[in-house]
């Protein structure tokens, strides 16, 4: 990675925490949650990617990005439902440890379900 490159992925994801601090105090705090959710990071890593890599392997890296859509899920839903029952930094600590625990079964199932074609 050049130094440029890591100066705008740096810059771009400064940005975005910016944005989601100032819509987060705004009138209607929620559109802070659509803005976490835009992919800018996914854009950017994409990009940086697309210019090293061809398009199949590419194209392999987002369907792997599809299937581990659940530790997304797993992340905002611990989060959701713990939240109001404790202090934001232990809800985001068992978010990450849902997304970690999540993404350890898709890893494990994908090593499984590969073991098992390819037997």
């Amino acid at each position: 990675m050049s130094f440029v490159e890591a100066i705008s992925r740096f810059i771009v994801g400064g940005t975005l925490v910016l944005i989601v601090s100032w819509m987060g105090k705004m009138k209607n705090p929620y559109i802070s949650g659509l803005i976490v959710l835009f992919p800018v990071v996914t854009l950017v890593g994409y990009y940086f990617l697309s210019l090293s890599i061809d398009g199949q392997a590419l194209q392999k890296v987002v369907l792997v990005s599809m299937l581990a859509l659940p530790t997304t899920i797993a992340f905002l839903g611990t989060v959701y439902f713990t939240i109001a029952r404790m202090p934001a930094v232990k809800s985001l600590a068992l978010g990450l440890l849902g997304w970690l625990i999540a993404a350890a079964l898709i890893i494990a199932l994908d090593k499984w379900f590969l073991h098992i074609m390819f037997k």
